[in-house]
């Protein structure tokens, strides 16, 4: 059995990715309590109301996991803030209001501090149990440049490329790491900002499902077997 941890488990791919291995021992973050606690009880997992943005929640989660958890040898990111607007198309106010200064700031403290936040301070636990693994929910936007999306293209792009530059120090360590890098996916992630998108787009997406069967994928490979980065999407969505 390993313990694992997975943020973003209230909802989306992290709570498909909860239900895939609720045979593991799992804690379950997600910065509201009411899906996170339901989740939980349903996978017999633990869970823990954290914002991985902020920096005293960070800490929490350190202490309740060297207290409670001790035995944590996988993270799994799911954590994520989506927005999307061209610079030329900020005075239209759907896109004014989608890009406000404080959601963008939440989107990058998110999606690229958030992940950056949670492997920097939990990473030491994996070391001192001697082996470990990380697994980060990217997106095609951490490998693509894509103009309609700059600001969460940039937040991608940022944690992409911190997981390729720490990836040789931590295999001296026995952890691994892995970006799995999923196209369009058909959950709430565009609802929660105000963006649902037309269902002819929607359609061709991912579900939450898929996206935990390749995380699991990842998850199960043994040990001495690492893949940097997987990208996945839906057949249609090219």
């Amino acid at each position: 059995m390993r313990y694992v941890l997975i943020t973003g488990a209230g909802d989306g791919v992290g709570k498909a990715t909860a239900d895939l291995l609720k045979n593991e021992k799992l804690l379950l973050v997600d910065r509201e309590e009411r899906n996170v606690r339901e989740i939980a009880k349903k996978n017999n997992a633990d869970y823990l109301v954290c914002d991985i943005s902020n920096i005293d929640d960070l800490n929490k989660l350190k202490d309740y996991i060297n207290e409670k958890f001790p035995k944590l040898n996988t993270i799994i990111n799911c954590a994520g803030v989506w927005s999307k607007g061209e610079i030329s198309q900020l005075e239209q106010p759907h896109f004014a209001n989608i890009n406000r200064l404080e959601k963008l700031k939440d989107l990058l403290d998110t999606n690229t501090f958030g992940t950056i936040g949670v492997i920097t301070t939990l990473t030491p636990i994996l070391f001192k149990n001697g082996k470990g693994q990380i697994i980060n929910v990217n997106s095609q936007s951490g490998v693509e440049t894509e103009e309609f999306c700059p600001v969460y293209n940039a937040s991608k792009h940022g944690s992409y490329y911190y997981r390729k530059a720490i990836q040789r120090d931590l295999t001296k360590h026995n952890v691994k790491i892995t970006d799995v890098c999923p196209g369009l996916i058909k959950t709430n992630f565009y609802i929660r900002n105000n963006d649902e998108l037309p269902n002819e787009i929607m359609k061709l997406g991912l579900t939450a499902e898929d996206v935990a069967k390749t995380i699991k994928y990842v998850f199960d490979m043994p040990h001495e077997i690492t893949i940097p980065s997987i990208e996945v999407r839906h057949i249609k969505n090219y």
